[in-house]
C-alpha cells in the first residue's frame, strides 16, 4: 500500500491502523432509496400495453364474460399481448398441463403474439381466462382499472430484478465520486471493455486486455490509465481469499502494461476477514472502502498514478 497517501488523507500511520479504520467504517448495505422499485421500468412496461389494458377494462363486472371476451378477441385480437402481465408473467407464450388428474393430459400452448385469431384460438383464450381465474378477477375482484392492477403486477415482478440492481448498486454509489474526477486532462469510461479505448481515445489496448471489462477506466491525457474495480461483499458467493487474490492478480497484470489499479470494496461480509484484508493492503497499492473514498483518498489515489 502507498502509505504516504493514506497518511496524508486519513491521518493513519501504518498498515494496521489503516486496516482497523477500514473495518470500523464498513457499511452494512449499499441500497439507497431508489433500490426497491424501478418506477421508470414499471411505467414503461404498463404503457407498452396501455391500449390493450383499456380495451380489457370493459370486462370489469361483466355478467356475460365469455361472450364479451370472445367479441373483444374478434375485434381487437391484439389484447392477447397483455395477458402475460395479467398473469404476472414475462415472455410471449405459455405451456401448462390441461389437467393434473388425467394421466395422459395434453399440454396446452398459448401464443400471445398479436395476430388475427381463428375461432378455435378465441375459444382457447376464453378457456385460459376461466382456468387461470382471470375471468373471476374481472367479474368479482376488480372494480376499477386493469391498468392500475397491471402497475401493481409490474412492481411485484420488478422485485426479481433487485438482485441485479444490488450488484450494480455499489458501482452507482461510487459513480458520482469517480465522475467528479473528470477534468480537461482526465476522462472516465464506465462499464466498458478495454477494447473500447480504441474507438473513444484512439488507444490500442494490449490484446490480452481487449475483451476484459472494467467498472471504471480513467484515461489521462497522454494515454496513462487507471482501472477502478468495485464490489460489495455480503459474505455469500465467492470466498474472500479468491476475491482478494483475483484483485491482486488484476493489479499485477495491469502493472505489466503500465496501468494503475484501485480496488474499492465494502460490505459487512468483510468483518471477520482481517487476514485476507491485511494481505490485500500489503499487496495492493490502493484498497479503499466508501468511507475512504468520501474522505478524499480516491482522488488522491488517482492523482498518484
Amino acid at each position: 500500500m502507498r502509505m504516504e497517501a493514506y497518511a496524508g488523507t486519513l491521518g493513519i500511520r501504518n498498515l494496521d491502523s489503516a486496516l482497523q479504520l477500514f473495518l470500523d467504517t464498513l457499511v452494512d448495505t449499499n441500497r439507497d432509496h431508489r433500490f426497491f422499485v424501478d418506477w421508470d421500468k414499471v411505467e414503461r412496461q404498463v404503457l407498452a400495453h396501455k391500449v390493450e389494458l383499456n380495451i380489457l377494462n370493459s370486462l370489469i363486472g361483466s355478467r356475460n364474460f365469455d361472450r364479451e371476451l370472445e367479441d373483444i378477441l374478434t375485434k381487437y385480437p391484439q389484447v392477447i399481448s397483455a395477458i402475460p402481465v395479467l398473469l404476472a408473467l414475462r415472455g410471449t407464450d405459455l405451456k401448462v398441463i390441461e389437467d393434473f388428474q388425467i394421466e395422459d393430459s395434453d399440454i396446452a400452448y398459448y401464443d400471445f403474439t398479436p395476430r388475427r385469431l381463428t375461432g378455435a384460438e378465441r375459444v382457447s383464450f376464453v378457456s385460459l381466462f376461466a382456468k387461470t381465474g382471470l375471468a373471476r378477477f374481472f367479474q368479482e375482484l376488480s372494480s376499477r382499472s386493469i391498468q392500475d392492477y397491471a402497475m401493481g403486477v409490474e412492481v411485484g415482478l420488478d422485485t426479481h430484478a433487485r438482485k441485479n440492481r444490488g450488484g450494480a448498486a455499489m458501482e452507482l454509489a461510487l459513480k458520482p465520486l469517480v465522475y467528479a474526477l473528470r477534468s480537461d486532462t482526465v476522462d472516465v469510461l464506465y462499464q466498458k471493455k478495454f477494447g473500447a479505448l480504441k474507438y473513444s481515445h484512439g488507444i490500442n489496448p494490449p490484446s490480452p486486455l481487449a475483451d476484459r471489462k472494467a467498472d471504471f477506466l480513467l484515461v489521462r491525457r497522454g494515454g496513462r490509465m487507471v482501472n477502478i474495480e468495485v464490489n460489495f461483499y455480503t459474505g455469500t458467493g465467492s470466498k474472500p481469499q479468491e476475491i482478494v487474490d483475483s484483485y491482486i492478480l488484476r493489479q499485477e497484470e495491469l502493472a505489466r502494461y503500465g496501468m494503475g489499479f484501485i480496488w474499492v470494496t465494502d460490505g459487512h461480509g468483510w468483518r471477520g476477514q482481517r487476514n485476507q484484508l491485511k494481505k490485500a493492503f500489503k499487496k495492493l497499492n490502493f484498497l479503499l472502502n466508501l468511507h475512504f473514498c468520501r474522505k478524499g483518498l480516491l482522488r488522491r489515489a488517482v492523482r498518484d498514478f
